[in-house]
């Protein structure tokens, strides 16, 4: 196919493929109402590649219809093994269909008949009549209808497979490819091949036989033993296979003129690009209908103003006026406008207020809009300083850590803290919604607000500074009147969904916590972090002179996979562990098993683990030192986990390696005359799961204070708990902590490196030993189907819409989810628990101790040396008594001058 003009070029699509591998291959997208898109998204984008790669004019969708095909009359068992299909890729596949025939892409689908059969038809035609013809395609069943004028396009490695192509890669022609899938088989068809040859061995013999009757009529020509007794013993399958894989030609009465299609045809997608939410295709589809898209006000569906009237506050009688009006409320719902979004760098330029619907003010301080004159941020703290610190008068806002850190930037310690709806409908919407005010005010309230980059992009403004006070009002302004009308929406769907008890009693509460802790900051000593970085940096270079001596080569990029995948296999000789879309895979798991066969495998281990060290932490963590007060101040977010676990950010604190010979930890100080105190946790999910499971053998382990996992093991083995060894113990210890995490015996085999057969005995005597833990378990899962999400102990849901698939694999992903949220979910609200009473008494005692951390299950502490015994007994008080249950909560604590030295 020589010429770059496709115009003539018949173009089939393989739809079916593409929508299993859109779906399984981008993550869970949505639509603001709830609908899964994701595979109609990555199916959209790939036929706007396709027509931007090649403007294609004869262009046919081929799906596979439903009912079974002539090949499972031949073969029964023919595609029996795959799974149902995921419980919603129908409902997507019929967006996609509505899609298709909205830009007039002619689909086709024929009962009886498979599309690659449909494909190969229509192919084979057009290359009779000398026709070009691309067909689009990963599925390897295709490559055989590849010929002088009928080539593949993979849209995934982006590249265009004809006979030449094929050969070079597989090391035999396309008409073999029958032959070498007869030998081979096909488990994702159930195509059984001969069972005992490999790719190896069916590439060896398809090389040295001109077909498969062939190989048969000459079978004492085969040299292996081996091979020739598997061929003998799988005649019968190998014919089957060959029959089963060959594609087969149907007369197709198709009129050609259903193959045209006109790529302008694509604008007529566009109102289901905006129902779907798909923003950057509205954009491709709009492109020739307007220039630009003005983001102004007056654009009707951008702005909420007409409905509400906001107004700009620039005078001091204003001012006054909008401080009166707060007072008579006595709440209100308030926003900060920034330069950027870091609380503790960027400047505040100005604050919205609004005490009732209908109407908003924006008050701005630091504009640079010089048409208009602007209160200082002084006569605005000055009048508003009363009203924040006020206690008895309620504040809303939609994450309020962020802006009670900005206020404090201007001297303001913000009280009255009353309700945060970021937080709120974080408890409250599914988990695939976003909590962003925006978001939350187009699919809950209905109203679609001006977005930060449309403001920015529509003045062409570096920051909000930059932004006209008009534009700036309508576009705060509005976040303060959308707050309140969320927080009245909020406050009743927490109360009648009984969540409003684990927001004030958990939730709400924390937010004064982790402002308190993100605002002291943790100390970073860079010239430790120096020494570290050389440290790494001539062990690197070790490493990498010691592999140039080990495989004799001075030039490697050892970054490059491909590099290192060629010396592994090629140069080296190592056996291939498992392939990838373009290889085979040099992954850790690949790494750790080659280690055991050549040196060079562990030294690249090692590489790869210095280097990340070495890029993530070392370099990287100088980079979060806030130049005002010379200390890193991490985000703890409590909405970015589904189970309510804390997430640390920019930086990540809580991801500092522990266990590696590079002591990043050390780095992290307290402040002069301070020493770190570290409590976590002992156990803690397993004392969850002994409570919530009540499981009498379980419980009496932690109520007598037993080694639970030396007395996991000795069930396992058989044997007296005197008698287990540091070996067995850690058998018992991973299949502890592993069982809430929905252990499975493939798990639990790969990771002991046991017999699958073993690693299920394993399981099966750990639910004998704690029937209580099955039994609660079963519980949960039943009650998930049953109410559609699960539940932790103090009321927060989950939605676990795959505990209705029928879908085995995806069945048993939401079971884990279902039982392990209950568990990590319940755990992560004692630690937050037990963080709000520690952090309330050390204010109580006026104590100048600070929790500065929370890595999940342990807190770091800041302590002065003389306060370093009454802080570790309030920290042992307050985290182990937080809950009166039967099962003792237990904490550890170390101290030290340093986190390493504090690091359990």
């Amino acid at each position: 196919m020589e010429n770059k003009n496709f115009k003539k070029t018949l173009f089939l699509v393989d739809g079916s493929s593409f929508l299993y591998r859109a779906y399984y291959g981008l993550k869970p997208l949505h639509t603001l109402d709830g609908r899964p898109v994701q595979a109609v998204y990555g199916f959209v984008r790939m036929v706007k590649k396709i027509m931007d790669t090649f403007d294609p004019h004869k262009f046919v969708l081929v799906w596979d219809s439903k009912g079974k095909t002539e090949r499972h009359e031949i073969f029964p068992a023919y595609k029996e093994t795959r799974q149902a299909p995921p419980s919603d890729l129908f409902e997507q596949k019929e967006l996609i269909n509505e899609f298709a025939d909205l830009i007039e892409l002619h689909q086709i689908a024929l009962p009886g008949i498979e599309a690659d059969d449909i494909i190969y038809s229509l192919a084979k035609d057009a290359s009779q009549a000398s026709e070009n013809v691309i067909v689009i395609s990963s599925d390897k069943d295709l490559y055989q209808m590849i010929d002088d004028n009928v080539h593949i396009f993979d849209p995934f490695k982006n590249t265009i497979v004809n006979q030449e192509d094929f050969e070079a890669d597989k090391g035999f022609p396309v008409n073999k490819l029958s032959f070498y899938y007869a030998l081979l088989g096909d488990s994702s068809d159930n195509i059984p091949g001969v069972r005992g040859i490999g790719k190896k061995g069916a590439v060896e013999l398809v090389q040295n036989f001109d077909n498969l009757q062939n190989l048969y009529d000459n079978i004492d020509k085969v040299e292996k033993p081996r091979l020739k007794s598997a061929l003998e013993a799988n005649k019968d399958n190998a014919f089957l296979s060959e029959q089963l894989f060959k594609l087969r030609y149907h007369k197709l009465d198709i009129p050609e003129l259903g193959f045209m299609f006109d790529k302008n045809k694509w604008s007529n997608a566009q109102s289901l690009f905006k129902q779907l939410n798909f923003r950057s295709l509205i954009q491709d589809s709009g492109k020739k209908e307007s220039k630009q898209l003005s983001l102004l006000p007056q654009s009707e569906h951008l702005s909420i103003k007409k409905k509400y009237n906001f107004k700009p506050v620039l005078t001091k009688q204003d001012l006054d006026k909008v401080v009166e009006q707060i007072k008579k409320a006595g709440a209100f719902a308030t926003d900060t406008e920034t330069t950027g979004i870091n609380p503790f760098c960027d400047r505040w330029i100005g604050i919205s207020i609004a005490t009732h619907t209908g109407e908003s003010f924006y008050i701005p301080t630091g504009h640079k809009d010089a048409q208009v004159q602007q209160l200082t941020q002084e006569q605005v703290v000055a009048a508003l300083k009363p009203v924040l610190e006020d206690p008895s008068i309620k504040k809303y806002l939609h994450n309020a850590k962020f802006d009670m850190h900005v206020l404090q930037q201007g001297g303001v310690v913000m009280q009255g803290l009353d309700f945060d709806t970021m937080i709120a409908a974080s408890l409250a919407v599914e988990d695939w919604q976003s909590v962003g005010l925006k978001q939350l005010s187009e699919v809950i309230l209905k109203e679609p607000m001006l977005t930060y980059s449309m403001v920015i992009n529509e003045v062409k403004a570096k920051d909000f500074a930059d932004v006209p006070i008009d534009l700036a009002t309508e576009y705060a302004a509005a976040d303060a009147h959308q707050t309140l009308q969320l927080y009245n929406y909020f406050k009743s769907i927490l109360t009648e969904s009984k969540l409003l008890d684990l927001y004030e009693k958990i939730e709400h509460p924390v937010i004064q916590v982790l402002t308190d802790m993100e605002a002291e900051g943790i100390y970073l000593d860079t010239d430790i972090l120096k020494v570290l970085g050389d440290q790494v940096t001539q062990e690197i270079s070790n490493i990498e002179a010691a592999i140039r001596d080990l495989v004799g080569s001075e030039v490697i990029n050892l970054n490059s996979p491909k590099q290192i995948e060629d010396l592994l296999f090629n140069q080296l000789g190592l056996p291939p562990q498992k392939r990838k879309k373009t290889g085979y895979s040099t992954d850790q798991e690949v790494l750790e098993a080659l280690s055991k066969l050549h040196p060079v495998p562990n030294l690249l281990l090692k590489y790869r683990e210095l280097t990340k060290i070495q890029g993530t932490y070392i370099a990287a963590l100088p980079e979060y030192v806030n130049p005002k007060t010379g200390r890193i101040h991490t985000s703890f977010s409590q909405t970015r986990t589904a189970t309510g676990r804390l997430a640390s950010s920019d930086p990540n604190l809580q991801n500092i390696p522990v266990e590696s010979n590079v002591k990043v930890r050390s780095a992290f100080k307290p402040k002069e005359g301070n020493i770190f105190l570290a409590a976590d946790y002992s156990q803690i999910e397993l004392r969850v799961l002994a409570f919530l499971s009540q499981d009498p053998v379980l419980k009496k382990a932690f109520l007598e204070d037993k080694d639970i996992h030396a007395q996991t093991a000795a069930g396992l083995f058989g044997i007296d708990v005197n008698a287990v060894t540091a070996e067995q113990r850690g058998v018992g210890k991973r299949i502890n902590f592993s069982i809430l995490y929905g252990l499975t015996p493939f798990g639990l085999s790969k990771d002991l490196k046991i017999p699958l057969g073993k690693a299920r005995e394993y399981i099966e005597k750990y639910f004998e030993q704690y029937p209580g833990v099955a039994q609660w378990m079963e519980s949960v899962v039943e009650s998930t189907k049953e109410h559609g999400y699960t539940q932790t102990l103090w009321g927060r849901r989950r939605s676990v819409p795959g505990i209705y698939e029928n879908n085995k694999t995806l069945y048993e992903a939401a079971k884990r989810i279902a039982i392990n949220t209950v568990a990590q979910g319940t755990a992560a609200e004692i630690m937050k628990l037990g963080m709000i009473e520690l952090h309330k008494q050390l204010k109580k005692k006026g104590l100048q101790s600070k929790i500065l951390l929370q890595i999940h299950d342990e807190l770091l502490i800041s302590v002065p040396e003389s306060e370093l015994k009454q802080v570790e007994e309030l920290t042992r008080e307050s985290l182990e008594k937080v809950v009166d249950w039967d099962i003792p909560l237990k904490v550890g604590m170390k101290i030290g001058s340093d986190w390493q030295e504090v690091t359990k």
